[in-house]
């Protein structure tokens, strides 16, 4: 049985990860003119990336204390969020 403090340990470690992936997917794009590298970073995390990993990275994005390599700050406001009804 989870509890919630786990459940929290679990989404923190996700968020830790997806960050970790975005930030190896823009040191990938890092040879790259700026515009394209900040379209290409934010494409393939679009592309390949369910809704819910998208959000999940955005959240933990924004923690308090996060610092994001200035290529992957350009391109979060080109990641789709979900669309909300």
């Amino acid at each position: 049985m989870m509890n919630q403090d786990s459940h929290m340990l679990d989404h923190h470690d996700n968020g830790a990860k997806l960050i970790r992936m975005a930030r190896e997917i823009a040191d990938y794009f890092q040879a790259y003119p700026e515009d394209r590298a900040v379209d290409g970073v934010a494409s393939h995390i679009n592309k390949y990336w369910t809704p819910k990993m998208r959000e999940e990275f955005l959240a933990a994005a924004d923690e308090p204390g996060q610092t994001l390599p200035p290529l992957l700050q350009a391109a979060r406001t080109r990641i789709k969020r979900k669309k909300t009804t």
